[in-house]
């Protein structure tokens, strides 16, 4: 297994679970970061941010699980999830403010996209050749 694959199917797996997690708590008001914050934004609640982290989530889980599998699908889908998640924290910075998680997952993001980038382009395994029994005259 290449350290390359396997920084993209934990990296993945890390945004997937995390960004869920923090994308239900959101809109479940598990997490409150308070209402002021989003004083002179579109907002009025978190349930959109909670959802587009969610989704954010989803769409790296799947990443990762495609990683797993060596799937073709499993590079251009990663770094969309790490663009996505990228764009999510810019925009949160503009929105309610700076705060070091969202450097962090940014720099994780960028990250990803640089994974994807890196990883062999056929990331499928090549099958063994298969083997044919011929019976012997007897």
């Amino acid at each position: 297994m290449d350290i390359g694959r396997v920084g993209l199917i934990g990296s993945t797996g890390f945004l997937g679970l995390t960004a869920v997690a923090g994308g239900i708590a959101l809109t479940a008001e598990v997490i409150q970061p308070g209402l002021e914050l989003l004083d002179g934004s579109p907002l009025h609640d978190y349930v959109v941010p909670g959802l587009s982290l969610a989704g954010v989530g989803v769409l790296s889980t799947v990443a990762s699980i495609l990683a797993w599998r060596r799937s073709a699908r499993a590079r251009p889908l990663a770094a969309t999830a790490g663009a996505a998640i990228v764009i999510y924290e810019a925009v949160e910075v503009a929105v309610i403010g700076p705060h070091f998680l969202q450097a962090a997952y940014a720099a994780l993001g960028v990250g990803i996209v640089a994974l994807a980038a890196a990883s062999p382009r056929n990331a499928r395994r090549q099958q063994p050749p298969t083997m044919t029994i011929v019976p012997r005259d007897t």
